[in-house]
């Protein structure tokens, strides 16, 4: 489970946009080992180096105190000490004391032998809990709830109680720094705070230096910095940075990490352990930025209260973790804990990389520990090989270019530049020394190194006229500095050429331009195809330009015989092209009315530019005239429209006779008939044609229209009947009857037509 952290953001968050390979074991926290402790819970553990030990108590329900080597080994268990909490090691290191709350006394036991050898009473009720040892005399806080005090215990051994004036309202827990003084510090939760106290410690009594209430709501720890002259204090709920001052309990700076864990230590040396986390733990030092590593804890497991502890010459750091309950108590034991990590993230800084391109290469660095005041680059030493086919075994990069540190490089960088290899892969490995708190650390990386295609671009006219000189430019782009190499090749494609042909190539610049220059002979469509063929370093790139160059309009016509035809009449259609260049073919089509166009008839013109054709018309018919262009002539199309003119068959019903008026056949009528009819049919009939019907009055020398029909539908045989009753008729005077059908006024298939005119009279009762 990953640790949610009070800290800053590491050095790595500020590398955005590297390209980066992570080196083994380079990791920013890791679980530290962890062995299990053969007691039931935990409640402290103090470090006993000259004699290779770690005495861990465990507090309430445990019978003995817990004795492993350096390493968290070997267990073993001095027996009948039955509720150690607190231990402290004697200045001279010969004694182990062990409070034993509920036996009211303070254990000594010696480090050598690990037998005790004396047990001090406390009194009764007093439970001594807290231990530490300043200015050669044991103290220890005790105490209930609602009451407490410090007490103190004399080289013989006698016991001395309320040793502060003050007065504390529950047990005070007890530190001091982590090698013999006469610093003291004590500390007790009174509820949403706590009250702190400093004091010097000289002659076996304590003086005040400090008194103060500090917002910290769940005092779990405090640890005395190793020069007395601060204090860190462990809250979750409270967590701060905060460095207070031990002569008057100020804040006094701030130490690099807060500190939110269970618990915090000091090595003599003054790197401080705890966390800004809920699990793990981590070393820092006590001023400056940044940390030396995480050590990140399983959860369910987390930190415990007091569980941190320092080996002297600092080599070592332990931590105690338990479960919620305080059960399943696990060492952790981690081993150069003041040496930071170091991640190196490095990278070309040309990508991409082709072969024979300049390349450069830069190696930068991360780590939770910052760099010093005054430092501008990553103490140590830097060694760079760089690995190709020509030295597959590696050479050594000489005097690599430094940049010092920055915010977007806060450790400094180093720099090597030269030339990527035709064939092959290339790769640098660095190696970093490590200096002073900064570990080791070493990586492989790989730099990758293959054709790619440049980009490219074209400009050129739209059209242009034929016969008239042309540019088209472009310009091939690479994101970076280039090899000068491969040639542009232009193809060009026209009607002349549909498969295309070489037009040559194209001289390319140190920037990337080039121009093609061009008279096109032929018309229409004229396409350049640029192919840049990337030479020793790049793929191909191919882009088009497409120029519609002018043609001249040819002279074309379609005409037939006739414009108007009765169906089933032969149409002679004739195309004549004008003046063209390499071509004389004609396509002749037609499309009937309501029907798709077809080809009539394809050729060659005649010696004269003629195609002729003939077509059998039944409807009204589109002819038109195609000429596909060729080399300097354009296409074009024309058309014409052919009429079907229909039949008409017109009867009179009911005359009797007929009689000549002049040179005119008229029929005759006897009103004593009633009615007289006219019958019109028309061949072929459509859907939606119609038909009307006019009747004229001769009289005063002229002819006067006198009634009308007017486009009512025929039968489905064609035919159409109208009738009028003869006593609306003038007797003895001259009258004529005509029709006129009128086609459909969408998809018509034949044109209109009129009827002749039908003469007649009627004379007055029967005939004789």
């Amino acid at each position: 489970m990953k640790s949610a952290r009070f800290s800053l953001p590491t050095a790595a968050a500020l590398l955005v946009g590297l390209t980066t390979v992570i080196g083994p074991g380079a990791v920013g926290s890791y679980a530290a080992s962890g062995t299990p402790l053969p007691i039931a819970h935990f409640a402290h553990i103090v470090v006993d180096a000259p004699h290779g030990h770690l005495f861990i108590s465990g507090g309430s329900g445990t019978d003995g105190i817990l004795v492993t080597d350096l390493d968290g080994g070997n267990p073993t268990l001095i027996g009948d000490e039955p509720g150690a909490t607190g231990l402290a090691v004697s200045a001279d290191g010969s004694a182990l004391y062990a409070a034993l709350p509920g036996q009211d006394a303070i254990s000594v036991i010696s480090t050598e032998h690990l037998t005790e050898s004396a047990r001090y009473g406390t009194g009764a009720g007093t439970r001594p809990d807290s231990l530490a040892v300043a200015g050669g005399t044991l103290w220890f806080g005790y105490g209930s709830a609602g009451a407490g005090g410090i007490g103190s215990v004399d080289g013989t051994g006698a016991v001395t109680l309320q040793q502060d004036a003050g007065s504390w309202t529950a047990p005070p827990t007890l530190a001091t720094t982590p090698t013999p003084s006469g610093v003291l510090a004590a500390a007790a939760q009174t509820g949403d705070t706590s009250a702190f106290v400093t004091y010097r410690a000289e002659d076996g009594a304590l003086t005040r230096q400090a008194a103060k209430e500090l917002p910290v709501p769940d005092l779990s720890d405090l640890a005395v910095t190793a020069d007395g002259q601060h204090l860190a204090v462990s809250s979750w709920l409270g967590a701060t940075a905060n460095r207070y001052r031990t002569s008057d309990l100020a804040v006094d700076g701030r130490f690099p990490r807060a500190l939110a864990g269970k618990s915090v230590a000091v090595a003599p040396d003054g790197t401080l352990a705890g966390c800004g986390c809920n699990y793990g733990f981590e070393a820092f030092p006590e001023t400056g930025t940044g940390s030396y590593n995480l050590y990140e804890i399983d959860a369910p497991l987390h930190l415990a209260p007091h569980g941190l502890a320092w080996a002297p010459d600092g080599s070592r750091l332990y931590g105690v973790a338990v479960d919620a309950s305080g059960g399943t108590p696990t060492l952790r034991t981690t081993r150069n804990p003041e040496s930071a990590w170091v991640r190196l993230y490095g990278g070309p800084t040309t990508t991409p990389l082709a072969p024979g391109e300049a390349y450069s290469f830069r190696t930068r660095f991360d780590s939770y520990l910052t760099l010093s005041p005054g430092q501008t680059l990553l103490p140590g030493t830097v060694r760079i090989t760089r690995y190709d086919d020509a030295d597959p075994d590696g050479v050594l990069v000489p005097d690599p270019t430094t940049t010092p540190a920055s915010i977007a490089d806060p450790f400094g960088s180093y720099y090597v530049a030269g030339t990527a290899p035709l064939t092959g892969p290339l790769s640098f490995h660095v190696e970093y020394s490590g200096s002073g708190h900064y570990g080791p650390a070493a990586q492989t990386f790989a730099v990758p190194v293959a054709k790619y295609a440049p980009t490219l671009t074209l400009t050129g006219p739209a059209t242009s006229g034929r016969a008239a000189p042309l540019t088209v430019t472009g310009r091939l782009t690479w994101p970076h500095a280039h090899v000068k190499t491969g040639a542009v090749h232009v193809v060009r494609t026209d009607l002349a050429h549909p498969s295309g042909y070489s037009a040559g190539t194209a001289s390319v610049a140190a920037d990337g331009t080039f121009a093609f220059h061009d008279t096109p002979q032929v018309g229409g469509a004229n396409t350049y195809a640029f192919t840049y063929d990337g030479g020793t370093s790049y793929l191909p790139v191919t882009a088009s330009a497409k120029v519609q160059v002018s043609r001249a309009t040819p002279a074309l016509t379609v005409t037939t015989d006739a414009k108007s035809y009765r169906s089933g009449a032969t149409v002679k259609v004739t195309a004549h092209l004008g003046t063209t260049y390499n071509s004389r073919t004609v396509t002749l089509y037609d499309q009937p009315a309501g029907k798709p166009r077809t080809q009539l008839k394809s050729g060659k013109t005649d010696a004269h530019g003629n195609l002729v054709a003939s077509y059998k018309i039944t409807r009204n018919t589109v002819l038109s005239a195609a000429f596909t262009g060729d080399y300097r002539y354009a296409p074009r199309t024309v058309t014409t429209t052919a009429t079907v003119t229909p039949t008409t068959r017109t009867q009179t019903q009911w005359p009797l006779s007929t009689t000549r008026i002049g040179s005119t056949t008229y029929q005759v009528f006897y009103k004593s008939e009633v009615n007289m009819g006219f019958n019109v049919q028309v061949t072929p009939r459509q859907d939606g044609g119609c038909t009307s019907v006019f009747v004229e009055h001769y009289h005063s020398g002229s002819w006067h229209q006198v009634t009308s029909k007017s486009c009512v539908p025929l039968y489905a045989d064609g035919w159409y009947g109208y009738g009028r009753s003869l006593k609306l008729f003038t007797s003895n005077d001259r009258y004529r009857i005509r029709a006129h059908y009128t086609p459909p006024a969408k998809g018509a298939q034949t044109g209109s037509t009129w009827t002749r005119w039908t003469y007649l009279t009627v004379r007055p009762g029967n005939p004789s």
